[in-house]
C-alpha cells in the first residue's frame, strides 16, 4: 500500500483521474484521493455537508471535518445541482464506491500499461492524501484530524525521511531560528518577497519587472537562480534570467511540458527534482495567467508555508504586468481594434444561442481565478434554458440570474473557456461580445506594436471557427478618463478590483439590490467579510481619485 501511494503521488493519481469517465466517478476519486473519505464516510455525506469557515472549506464526516481543497469543493457543487437535497451526495453502496476506483484503475492499466494502476483502492488514495499532505509539512497532529487516521503509528510510513543534507541543514545554519523566531529560510522567503514588491512599484515596463524579480532571487541567500517566461502562441517565451543559463532553461521547459501545463492551467505552485536543486515552478497570475516564475533552491524539502510565499510573490508580479499593459494601451494615441466573428460550435454562449434562438449581450466581465466571470443581458430565453444548457458541460462553472429588466434578462456566468479568456490572455482588452443564433461578434483592442499575428494565430488555434474580419488602428477614450483611470489602476489591487467590477455589473449598487454581498463573495470565491473589506477600500479609493481629480 505504501509503495501505491507513493506512485500515486508521483503523478499515478491524475492519470487515474483521467481514466475515469462520468462525473460522478471523478467525484468519488477525488473525495478519497484528495479529501481522504472512507466509502463509508463518501456515501454517507448529503448535498449540504460542506461549510466555509472563512476561505477554508471542510465537509462534516461523523466526528471529524475534513478539509476539502477549492478545486474538489467546486466539483461538490456542481454535483449537487443534480442531486435532490434529500438524497445522500452520492448514492450508491460502499462497495460500487470500491468499484469505481477498482474499474478507473483498470482503464488506466490498460491505457498506459502500468499494471500498477490494477491494484489502486480506496485505502491507497487515502494514504496518498496523507502522504501529500505530511510531504508540504502540515503538522502531523493537524494530519490526524482531517483524516480517517487514528495514530501516529499508522502515519509512520509515509512521513518524509530526511537525507544526509536535510539532517545537515536543519542543524546548521538553515535549520535556525532568526531573532524574530522564524526559520531562517522563512525569514529570507519574506525579505525577497518585500523587496520585490517595492521594486515593482517603481517598475516602468515588463523587462523592467522580468528582470528585477529574477535578480533579486538569484541574489539572495538560500536561492540560487530565478527566471521567467511568459505564454505565447508556440508556447512559452523566457523573458529574463539570473544565476542560470539560457540553455538549462530551455532544456527544462523541454523536459517537463507536463509541469508546465499543471502550473500554468491548475494556476498551482510545484515543486520538482532537479538534479542538485529544487524547481520552483510558480504560476505569473494576474487577471489571467501570463507565465511562470521558477526559482531554484538547494533544499529538498520546500515547506507549502515558503510555496505559499512564492504564489503570492508570482500573482504580484503578474498584478503588475497586467498594470503595466494596461497603462500602455491608456496612454497610448493610437491602438489597434480587432474584430473578430465567432462560430456558432466554438464555446458556451453561441451554442447556446444556437440552440435556444436567443441572444447575449455581454455587459462586464472580471477575472477570476477559476476562469472570468461574465455579466451578460439575453432575451428570448428563460434562465432555466440556460441554466440546463450550462449543467451539461464543463466550460461552464456556475450560473446566476441577477435580474430582470427591459434591456433583458441579466445573467452570471462563469465561463472557464471562451474566445474572451484567449483574447484577454494575450493582452486585448475586451470592448464588445454580441451573440445571437447566426454566432457572435468580439471586438478588443491591443497597443499598436503588438503582434497581431500572434494574436490571431492564438485565437484560431484554440477556436478554429474563429475568423478576424477587421483589423483597424482607433484613437483610445478621452485623455481625462485615461488620467482617472491610470489614477485607479495604480491604487487598486486585483482583488479590489474583482470585487468592485462584479458589484457594479451584479447590480450590488441598484436599488433595490439585484445581487446580495454573499451571492458575490461567493461568485468570487471568498468570504463575505472578505469581499466587504475589499469593497470598501476600493470604493475609498474610487472616491479619493475622483475627488483629488476635481480639486486640480
Amino acid at each position: 500500500m505504501d509503495g501505491l501511494a507513493q506512485f500515486l503521488c508521483a503523478g499515478g493519481y491524475e492519470r487515474l483521474r483521467r481514466a475515469t469517465r462520468t462525473h460522478r466517478g471523478d467525484l468519488v476519486v477525488r473525495l478519497c484521493g484528495e479529501v481522504g473519505l472512507q466509502p463509508s464516510e463518501v456515501v454517507a455525506i448529503g448535498p449540504a455537508a460542506m461549510h466555509q469557515t472563512g476561505r477554508t472549506r471542510l465537509l462534516d464526516v461523523g466526528d471529524r471535518e475534513a478539509f476539502v481543497p477549492a478545486a474538489v469543493a467546486h466539483s461538490i457543487r456542481k454535483y449537487a445541482q443534480s442531486v435532490d437535497d434529500t438524497d445522500p451526495l452520492v448514492d450508491v453502496s460502499e462497495r460500487r464506491i470500491q468499484m469505481l476506483v477498482s474499474e478507473s484503475g483498470t482503464r488506466a492499466a490498460d491505457a498506459t500499461g502500468d499494471d500498477r494502476f490494477r491494484d489502486v483502492s480506496t485505502r491507497d488514495l487515502r494514504a496518498a492524501h496523507a502522504r501529500h499532505l505530511l510531504h508540504d509539512g502540515v503538522d502531523t497532529r493537524i494530519v490526524l484530524a482531517v483524516t480517517a487516521y487514528e495514530r501516529v503509528a499508522a502515519l509512520e510510513s509515509h512521513l518524509p525521511t530526511p537525507d544526509r543534507e536535510a539532517v545537515a541543514t536543519a542543524l546548521s545554519e538553515e535549520g535556525t531560528l532568526t531573532a524574530d523566531g522564524l526559520p531562517a529560510w522563512l525569514r529570507r522567503a519574506v525579505r525577497v518577497a518585500a523587496d520585490v514588491g517595492e521594486a515593482l512599484a517603481v517598475a516602468s515596463s515588463a523587462s523592467d519587472i522580468h528582470e528585477t524579480v529574477c535578480d533579486q532571487l538569484a541574489e539572495t541567500d538560500g536561492y540560487r537562480f530565478g527566471w521567467v517566461a511568459e505564454t505565447t502562441g508556440d508556447g512559452l517565451a523566457v523573458r529574463a534570467h539570473a544565476g542560470v543559463t539560457a540553455d538549462s532553461i530551455e532544456q527544462t521547459l523541454a523536459d517537463r511540458t507536463d509541469l508546465v501545463t499543471e502550473v500554468i492551467e491548475e494556476q498551482t505552485v510545484r515543486s520538482v527534482d532537479a538534479g542538485n536543486t529544487t524547481l520552483l515552478a510558480v504560476p505569473l497570475v494576474g487577471e489571467t495567467t501570463r507565465g511562470l516564475l521558477a526559482v531554484g533552491t538547494l533544499r529538498g524539502d520546500v515547506s507549502a508555508i515558503e510555496r505559499d510565499l512564492l504564489g503570492a510573490l508570482g500573482a504580484q508580479v503578474g498584478h503588475a504586468l497586467a498594470v503595466i499593459e494596461h497603462r500602455r494601451l491608456l496612454l497610448a494615441d493610437t491602438v489597434t481594434e480587432l474584430t473578430f466573428d465567432i462560430g456558432r460550435e466554438t464555446a458556451f454562449l453561441p451554442e447556446t444561442a444556437a440552440a435556444l434562438g436567443c441572444e447575449f449581450e455581454l455587459v462586464g466581465i472580471v477575472p477570476a481565478d477559476e476562469g472570468v466571470l461574465c455579466y451578460v443581458t439575453t432575451r428570448a430565453v428563460t434562465p432555466d434554458a440556460v441554466f440546463e444548457r450550462a449543467s451539461a458541460t464543463d466550460a461552464v462553472g456556475d450560473v446566476r440570474f441577477v435580474s430582470d429588466a427591459e434591456t433583458g434578462v441579466l445573467l452570471e456566468v462563469m465561463l472557464r473557456r471562451s474566445p474572451i479568456q484567449a483574447l484577454a490572455a494575450v493582452g486585448g482588452q475586451i470592448r464588445s461580445y454580441e451573440v445571437s443564433s447566426q454566432g457572435g461578434r468580439l471586438v478588443g483592442e491591443v497597443s499598436t506594436d503588438a503582434n497581431v499575428r500572434h494574436i490571431v494565430e492564438t485565437m484560431t488555434d484554440t477556436f478554429p471557427t474563429v475568423h478576424l474580419t477587421a483589423k483597424r488602428e482607433t484613437e483610445p477614450e478621452a485623455a481625462t478618463d485615461v488620467r482617472f483611470r491610470e489614477t485607479l489602476a495604480d491604487e487598486l489591487t486585483e482583488r479590489q478590483t474583482a470585487a468592485l467590477r462584479s458589484a457594479y455589473f451584479g447590480g450590488y449598487f441598484e436599488w433595490p439590490r439585484d445581487s446580495t454581498a454573499e451571492e458575490l463573495a461567493d461568485s468570487l470565491n471568498v468570504s463575505s467579510p472578505t469581499l466587504h473589506h475589499h469593497l470598501r477600500i476600493a470604493q475609498q479609493k474610487l472616491l479619493d481619485s475622483f475627488f483629488d481629480d476635481s480639486v486640480e
